[in-house]
């Protein structure tokens, strides 16, 4: 779920490029009528629309506290982030109608936020810090309070720098209400490709994969996937002539060293 540099991590990028340009485009002196006709998250028209969404059920409260924490993953003592001193943040479970209270703790060192992945919400609720929100400094509270308007299975994480990499993130489960539930089993699965504090930290990786597109010019080329030393000195969390068969022939360009299946490593 977590690897680093995937699809998703340049698909983040790309979108936070667009948005940035489309942002540009709003605030250039061409577009005047365009910057004024923009809905900031602040705008009241966020309240009145939100106001207008079913609220037919009850308030659903769950305190998340990002913080540091010591566990043990494949036998080996971490030191890692996460939300109330666990690998999985707390599943969240409610339902359409239901309007979630989420106070937030920010027991870390650095700025944090809470992205609802995939949700339909309210603007100033979305998490995205320097879009629609202040990253939520050390030290400080935030609450997050949205209704929940579609059902489904979703996930919640940290939307600031590489935390979500650590164990900032949870699942969320909205309920239909009308849904006729009919199951003999409910499983909650989150996977997790993990390297923090087994092999190093994902800001090494990310300062690895830097180093190697600016030695191939800026693209991933250069990682030298048939199994060369070009990219061998300092590069200790990298895969050098990897192929996988379910991921069209390229394994990926970082050694992960541990999966973990609701925070316990496969083996277990």
């Amino acid at each position: 779920m977590n690897r680093l540099l995937t699809r998703r991590s340049v698909l983040s990028a790309s979108v936070a490029s667009a948005a940035a340009a489309a942002l540009a485009a709003c605030s250039s002196p061409s577009a005047p009528a365009a910057a004024a006709a923009r809905i900031l998250p602040t705008d009241p028209l966020i309240a009145d629309f939100e106001a207008r969404r079913i609220a037919d059920g009850t308030t659903v409260t769950q305190q998340l506290t990002a913080a540091p924490f010591n566990t043990k993953i494949a036998g080996k003592p971490v030191s890692t982030w996460g939300y109330n001193g666990s690998l999985n943040g707390p599943l969240i479970r409610a339902k359409t109608g239901d309007l979630l209270d989420v106070p937030v703790t920010n027991k870390l060192a650095e700025g944090t936020s809470v992205h609802w992945h995939g949700l339909a919400l309210r603007n100033d609720a979305d998490g995205v810090q320097g879009l629609t929100q202040e990253a939520i400094a050390a030290g400080t509270d935030y609450g997050y309070r949205f209704r929940l308007a579609h059902p489904g299975t979703y996930w919640y994480h940290s939307h600031f720098d590489m935390q979500r990499e650590r164990a900032l993130y949870g699942a969320l489960i909205i309920e239909d209400p009308k849904e006729a539930l009919s199951y003999d089993q409910e499983w909650v699965i989150i996977l997790d490709d993990w390297l923090d504090g087994i092999t190093g930290t994902p800001e090494e990786v990310v300062e690895e994969l830097s180093m190697g597109m600016d030695m191939s010019g800026g693209s991933m080329e250069g990682m030298d996937h048939g199994g060369g030393g070009g990219m061998d000195m300092g590069m200790k969390h990298m895969l050098t002539g990897a192929t996988s068969d379910y991921l069209g022939g390229d394994a990926g360009d970082v050694k992960i060293p541990v999966h973990l299946f609701n925070g316990k490593p496969a083996q277990e």
